[in-house]
């Protein structure tokens, strides 16, 4: 008997796995923001999480959802000129 790997088994996840996704990419840009780190202070001390930081934050979570909803997807969507930046 042969087996065989059908598509949209472990093919496509196997082809997914070696380029980013827009979600990724999104979070690779908050955790660059250092908002994680925030987020815990301000679970641990009562101190808010600055402005600054959650306007960014929304705004990258913004460009994601947007992004995604484009067809097609620009292929070069991990591009700075698709993201917001901090003082920009």
């Amino acid at each position: 008997m042969k087996l065989k790997v059908i598509d949209g088994g472990k093919a496509n996840e196997a082809m997914s796995a070696d380029r980013p996704t827009i979600r990724a990419e999104a979070e690779r840009r908050i955790k660059a923001t250092g908002y994680e780190q925030w987020r815990v202070r301000s679970l641990a001390t009562g101190s808010p999480v600055p402005k600054s930081t959650q306007y960014l934050k929304m705004q990258i979570e913004f460009v994601a959802e947007k992004l995604e909803q484009l067809n097609p997807i620009p292929g070069d969507f991990t591009d700075d000129k698709y993201w917001p930046t901090i003082g920009a």
